[in-house]
């Protein structure tokens, strides 16, 4: 998926973001890659990049240094969950749903960058989606 094949998807049902925010540079991408010894899909950073232009429900984790949403970042919602749970190590949290459920990533699995459900009740997870452009064509109907 093109950066605007999904900012089509993503204008059919987010507002747009009211504030300029900044989208996360370059120096942003090889501190959170260093930290996780991940390399991101594209799919999931124009994903992330796009989060400066929409208004998404529950919170959108943040890989920016500038101006953000003011949600928490990626590695310290990280640091967070696997200081206070039985939270996996390689997890990588990307969506807070608000009642201490995540859509994550997996560390070991880089080439089609699976989603997941994480689930705070059980601390289990559940997967998604095979990959990130399955989920993002599933988010309309999850949305609703």
């Amino acid at each position: 998926m093109t950066k605007n094949e999904m900012r089509n998807l993503l204008h059919n049902i987010l507002e747009l973001e009211s504030k300029k925010l900044d989208m996360p540079s370059v120096s942003d991408w090889i501190r959170i890659e260093k930290k996780f010894n991940h390399r991101f899909s594209r799919e999931f950073r124009f994903f992330i990049e796009l989060m400066a232009e929409y208004d998404f429900p529950g919170e959108i984790l943040n890989v920016s240094s500038g101006r953000t949403n003011g949600n928490d970042f990626i590695e310290c919602t990280y640091d967070i969950e696997r200081r206070h749970g039985e939270w996996e190590e390689g997890l990588i949290p990307f969506y807070s749903i608000g009642n201490g459920d995540f859509f994550c990533l997996l560390t070991n699995e880089e080439v089609n960058e699976v989603v997941y459900y994480y689930s705070h009740e059980n601390s289990g997870i559940e997967k998604e989606a095979d990959d990130f452009q399955e989920w993002l064509i599933q988010l309309p109907f999850f949305l609703r």
